[in-house]
């Protein structure tokens, strides 16, 4: 079963900006972003994983940063690298730590491998993208699901992640299916000022390091969050066909409590009682995956009444800062777009309400309310 799309590009990647690279930013070494990347790919992900991070070193040309990833790739043993600047399609980076066997989805060794890195960081900020398969919220339990990651059909669970993620984060990235939904969002708002992430899928050749990097260590934090997430689209944007695939969401953890809040009061006044779903803009486009998602403002503005959900609106367009998305994803149209994806119920999902209703968005905003057991 496929939880992130693949594709094969019969096309050179983009050149990097000449303007951009060419210049350094000025800024004190003891300030300036450390980037940490967890890649999970002792998986059929493992030759995208090996693209990934020659693009960081591509990305590295005439940037001063320090990028630090650990890389759990098929056929080898895990290692944390340091990345260095290099052309070529040889893995030239400095190999920091290496490690025997061991289950990169476990969140014991998860935990640990993120504490290691978080003490190459010291005192300055630092974001963390996490890279492989996902599944958005849905668990390890009943079928062999997961949120995050697999590794030799070992899975792990978002409400792991909640304590292997460390907190005080400038941002955290997914590089990953599925996990710009609100259960996801807000089981982690606390961990990173910003989030990015994607709502829908995301196909193989994944986030293009090699125009980003610049971007995740710009000195203005949101600035150059927003301008990671739209070289992705652009990325993903111009390309043709099935390959012109892809949202991206950029969101300001600082306005989710406002929105659980919000959206508890317009179901304590006005509860439902029946759930329209069949017209909702689905954001999950692959056949086969498990993570249904639906556009969280459609299902609002077609399940709730207009006057109780003008607040939910108003805090969204705060939460959401950039969200883009192309035109259509694997051919399917996006008609609606905010950003955000939300689960919603059906009779045949039933197994995993119990699950479900244990998340804290379902018990904050109040969505266990209508996800029945």
């Amino acid at each position: 079963m496929l939880f992130r799309l693949f594709v094969v590009l019969s096309m050179l990647f983009v050149i990097p900006l000449t303007s951009c690279n060419d210049k350094k930013d000025i800024v004190n070494e003891q300030d300036s972003r450390v980037v940490l990347v967890y890649i999970g790919a002792n998986n059929n992900l493992v030759s995208d994983a090996y693209n990934s991070l020659n693009a960081m070193e591509e990305g590295m040309v005439g940037l001063d940063a320090d990028v630090y990833v650990y890389a759990a790739l098929a056929g080898t043993t895990p290692k944390i690298y340091k990345i260095v600047a290099d052309q070529s399609p040889e893995i030239k980076s400095t190999v920091v730590k290496s490690y025997g066997d061991q289950d990169s989805a476990n969140p014991e060794v998860m935990k640990q491998i993120l504490q290691t890195m978080k003490g190459y960081v010291g005192n300055r900020p630092s974001g963390l993208v996490l890279w492989s398969h996902a599944t958005n919220w849905l668990p390890n339990v009943g079928v062999k699901l997961m949120s995050f990651n697999e590794d030799r059909g070992n899975k792990t669970e978002l409400r792991d992640l909640q304590t292997i993620i460390p907190s005080g984060l400038d941002f955290l990235m997914f590089d990953a299916c599925s996990m710009a939904s609100v259960e996801v969002l807000y089981q982690l708002r606390d961990k990173a000022k910003y989030t990015i992430a994607s709502p829908a899928e995301v196909l193989s050749t994944s986030m293009p390091y090699d125009l980003v990097l610049q971007h995740l260590v710009d000195p203005n934090l949101e600035r150059g969050l927003k301008s990671t997430a739209l070289t992705y689209f652009n990325f993903y944007n111009q390309l043709t066909g099935l390959y012109q695939s892809a949202t991206i969401s950029v969101v300001n953890n600082a306005y989710w409590s406002e929105l659980a809040n919000n959206v508890h009061i317009a179901l304590t006044k006005s509860p439902l009682t029946t759930i329209y779903r069949d017209n909702l803009q689905r954001l999950d486009f692959d056949d086969k995956s498990l993570s249904a998602g639906f556009d969280f403002l459609d299902f609002v503005n077609q399940n709730m009444l207009s006057s109780d959900g003008e607040a939910i609106r108003s805090t969204v367009s705060k939460l959401v800062v950039y969200k883009a998305n192309t035109r259509n994803f694997l051919g399917k149209p996006i008609l609606k777009f905010s950003g955000l994806s939300c689960y919603v119920p059906n009779d045949l999902n039933k197994w995993i309400h119990p699950y479900y209703n244990g998340l804290q968005w379902a018990k904050d905003s109040g969505f266990n309310s209508f996800v029945r057991e």
